[in-house]
């Protein structure tokens, strides 16, 4: 699933191995890839555009390019991008093909069909895109432990459900924030604007752990050179229902959280709040 680390992990290679060069030709294969503009335009539009940047916004990955347009793709849950050769097998989940100069094409895949492009001058598309409704990010050097309070002091809603609101908090995921209120001790069902100054370091710091851990084990898709990450079987908590926690043994708790499913271990994270132990900041993921 994409999550921060994936998408990061792409933006990072992308900078790598795509800024500075120039799109030569696109396909479309499933029209409703393209969010905007028609198929047809964004094949036009994208012929010989130089890419100048990349970035990453939430879990948007922003391509801007010499025309002053922003080509912005966004996994959904299943996405993946690979960079293969001209003339390389295409998957038949292939969404769309941007072929670049020197015979290479990025190929946009998803099992589930759900991977959107769009494309547009940069600031109508960002408009268009909600990217200025959007939270802090977790990764910036400015997302510290006094902006998490501010975020969370008037929420009166589950802390899970409010983590996963991209105006709180640009990006964290389903499982990154499982995995973080694990490694904070805290329990998902508490109300965001109930936690303690203690509790809301420990908080920014496990988000902060689960990303970077997840960033340096690659996250758990394959990369732009289609190499798999290894951070798939590293997750203490998320998805593991009735296994025993990794640092009680306690059997895993699972409930639907504002839709989300959602895992903890209710003796390292009790509802009152009362940790039995600080818990220790070790392997996140």
């Amino acid at each position: 699933m994409a999550e921060v680390p994936e998408v990061e992990v792409i933006v990072r290679d992308l900078k790598q191995a795509v800024v500075g060069r120039r799109f030569v030709g696109a396909e479309v294969l499933v029209p409703a890839a393209v969010r905007f503009p028609s198929p047809r335009d964004f094949v036009l539009d994208l012929q010989g555009r130089k890419v100048l940047a990349a970035e990453r916004r939430a879990k948007f990955m922003l391509l801007t390019l010499d025309d002053g347009q922003t080509l912005a793709l966004h996994f959904m849950l299943w996405g993946e991008l690979q960079l293969r050769p001209v003339g390389s097998e295409r998957p038949p989940e292939t969404l769309v093909v941007l072929t670049l100069e020197g015979n290479e094409e990025l190929q946009l895949t998803d099992t589930l069909g759900y991977a959107r492009v769009a494309l547009g001058p940069s600031a109508p598309l960002a408009s268009q895109l909600k990217l200025g409704e959007l939270g802090p990010e977790a990764l910036d050097a400015s997302f510290t432990p006094e902006v998490l309070a501010e975020q969370l002091r008037r929420r009166r809603s589950p802390l899970k459900t409010v983590l996963l609101n991209q105006r709180v908090l640009a990006g964290l995921g389903n499982r990154d924030a499982d995995e973080s209120l694990w490694a904070a001790g805290i329990d998902p069902r508490r109300l965001a604007s109930s936690l303690a100054p203690a509790e809301i370091v420990r908080l920014h710091r496990g988000i902060r752990d689960v990303l970077e851990e997840g960033l340096r084990l690659r996250g758990t898709q394959r990369d732009l050179f289609g190499v798999r990450g290894k951070a798939l079987h590293k997750r203490n908590i998320f998805g593991k229902t009735g296994a025993p926690c990794p640092r009680c043994a306690t059997p895993v708790s699972h409930l639907r959280i504002g839709g989300r499913n959602t895992h903890w271990c209710a003796h390292c994270q009790p509802p009152d709040g009362a940790s039995p132990e600080a818990p220790a900041q070790t392997s996140l993921l």
